[in-house]
This record gives structure tokens, C-alpha cells and sequence, in this order.
């Protein structure tokens, strides 16, 4: 049982490599009046762009990252890298007037980092070549130990 599982987990461990440059998605609720606390007429919420932008603290400085289109209440953001924490702020826009900036939230990407030596090192490890070998010696070593279960029994 344990060599079967060493087997798999040594089968699977190219799949547990975290890929890089995934997105996230930021939500949040439209604004129902002004910041004066004039109401918006319900009709003009759904015509509310947010412009969302992200920085490397909770002060920025601000980038921009995406556009909402008008009424919606969600956008894909670029995430962290691994390790990393980023910031991420909106502003609202109603016929050309912005808001201020919202306050900002972060996400941190809390997988291992993936140096540029370890990549280089599970390229060179996990070549096609190599994982067809190991996947057939796996297939190899059930066969054997299939067959001689059979003759003990």
C-alpha cells in the first residue's frame, strides 16, 4: 500500500505545481446615492461603471486594472503571485462624475513560490520522456506484484 502511494504521489506531483498568472474576482455593491447623500434614481444605478485599481500597500499607489461595465458588481483582477500580498481599491463613475476611492481590500497568495531554479530544476525532472518511463514502471511494478500475489494465493 505504501510503495502504491509513493507511486501516485510521485505520478501526480506535476500537477500540484502552482500555475502563475491566474485572476481573481473583486465584488462589491453599487452605490445608491451621492456622496452628499443625494439619492441616485434606480434607473441610473445600473449605469454605474466601477474602475477598479491595485497597489502593494493599503495607501497604494494605485494602478489601474480593470472597468467594470455599466451596472455590474464583479471583475476579474489579476491576483498575486505566490507569497504575495496585493491591494485593491474602486472608484465609482455615474455620467463622467468619479467617487473617491473605496476602501481597499487585499488577497494574499499563500503558496510556496516557485523559484526560477526550481522551475528549471522540474523541467529538467519532468520531461515527457521521463514521466511515460516512470508511468510505465509503475504499470510495471503493479504487474509483477499482481502476478506474484497470484501464484502465493
Amino acid at each position: 500500500m505504501k510503495k502504491t502511494l509513493f507511486w501516485g504521489i510521485l505520478l501526480l506531483a506535476p500537477l500540484l505545481i502552482a500555475a502563475e498568472g491566474s485572476d481573481a474576482i473583486i465584488s462589491w455593491s453599487l452605490p445608491n446615492s451621492y456622496a452628499n447623500g443625494t439619492p441616485i434614481d434606480p434607473a441610473d444605478v445600473q449605469k454605474i461603471i466601477v474602475k477598479v485599481y491595485s497597489g502593494p500597500s493599503r495607501n497604494g499607489p494605485w494602478g489601474w486594472v480593470a472597468t467594470s461595465l455599466p451596472g455590474a458588481t464583479s471583475a476579474t483582477v489579476p491576483a498575486p503571485s505566490a507569497g504575495q500580498t496585493i491591494w485593491y481599491t474602486a472608484k465609482s463613475s455615474l455620467q463622467g462624475a468619479d467617487s473617491e476611492y473605496a476602501v481597499p481590500v487585499s488577497k494574499t497568495n499563500l503558496s510556496i513560490p516557485i523559484t526560477p531554479m526550481m522551475k528549471k530544476i522540474a523541467k529538467k525532472m519532468l520531461t515527457m520522456k521521463k514521466m511515460m518511463f516512470l508511468f510505465l514502471l509503475a504499470s510495471l511494478v503493479v504487474i509483477i506484484r499482481n502476478c506474484r500475489m497470484r501464484k502465493k494465493g
